[in-house]
């Protein structure tokens, strides 16, 4: 469903942006700090601030620290308002409708059956229903 892949890719866009400002504004990072944690770290350095104008000042406080050296791309995105209110919306609406796209409250076995036998690796089959079976096991009736 076009639908629902646009809002998980939205999602992972917006990951992807608050991953880049977290690094450019110097928060922790190393080798083994992946994308996700960044961009927690990120909405993580705002958390403190509880209005939107609030939180695009403190992001912008952090991009402006003294000794950083942005690249073009960061500086030019710090001038979009509209960018800079996504990148800090609390709760983020891109990020809550890629969520339940990606991970609904419900799916029925049914449609989880159908989706197994779709998938392209046919030897993940058996696996893949052991998994249904754990997670939505068949009641047996006594």
């Amino acid at each position: 469903d076009t639908k629902l892949m646009d809002r998980i890719l939205l999602r992972h866009l917006l990951d992807l942006a608050q991953a880049k400002l977290a690094v450019a504004s110097g928060l922790p990072r190393n080798n083994k700090t992946f994308r996700i944690t960044q961009s927690f770290l990120w909405r993580e350095a705002l958390s403190s601030s509880q209005t939107t104008p609030e939180r695009v000042q403190a992001a912008k406080k952090l991009l402006n620290a003294p000794g950083l050296s942005l690249d073009a791309a960061t500086k030019k995105f710090a001038l979009s308002d509209s960018g800079m209110n996504i990148v800090v919306q609390r709760p983020s609406v891109i990020r809550d409708m890629g969520d339940s796209a990606a991970h609904p409250k419900h799916v029925s076995r049914e449609a989880f059956k159908k989706i197994i036998s779709r998938h392209a690796v046919v030897g993940n089959h058996d696996g893949l229903h052991a998994i249904l079976e754990l997670v939505d096991p068949v009641t047996q009736s006594t």
